[in-house]
């Protein structure tokens, strides 16, 4: 009798053990932050409930790539004027986007490209391409690979972020070409 209640007790603690198991589920993903937008900023669809200290949390990924793409655009237009910014500017400086530069270096030579190249922060091609590097920087390969409709979140986002950088509201608008 004791046997079987020690196997039954086990049994309870594996069953809270696997229950409680924290989420192997990435950072970005969880905080539908793919391109892992931080600050204190009130970004449109930012969610009430923060989980990380600096990490935003926002209620859907196209609110994540929304606040990313506006982040993006509002650096180039206020570092050159244009909606025109080179990787260096982007992930290299010190207010740069990238907390680990190195790895972001090596990411960037990976992929064949170097940082003077520019991106057109209003080409959606462009902008595209670049909101995929950093969410597959962000997320990693791996957890990346495996979030599907990437594409449709993606463009759903972008749409919110032109249609706001193209409004009244935003004082950058006179820039945009």
């Amino acid at each position: 009798m004791a046997k079987d209640n020690l196997a039954e007790q086990t049994n309870n603690v594996l069953k809270i053990v696997i229950k409680e198991k924290p989420s192997l589920v990435a950072l970005p993903e969880r905080t539908n932050n793919w391109m892992s937008v931080q600050g204190s900023d009130d970004w449109k669809g930012l969610s009430k409930d923060q989980i990380h200290k600096r990490q935003l949390k926002f209620d859907s990924p196209e609110y994540g790539i929304r606040a990313g793409a506006i982040s993006l655009i509002t650096r180039a237009l206020k570092k050159n004027n244009k909606p025109e910014v080179t990787m260096s500017q982007i992930f290299f400086e010190d207010d740069g986007w990238a907390e680990d530069k190195e790895s972001y270096k090596l990411d960037i030579i990976s992929k064949g490209l170097s940082d003077t190249n520019i991106i057109d922060v209003m080409d959606r091609d462009q902008m595209k391409n670049l909101i995929n590097f950093i969410s597959n920087h962000e997320m990693g390969v791996d957890s990346y690979a495996n979030i599907k409709d990437k594409d449709k979140v993606i463009d759903k986002g972008l749409d919110m972020a032109y249609e706001y950088i193209l409004s009244d509201e935003y004082s950058l608008k006179d820039l945009v070409k």
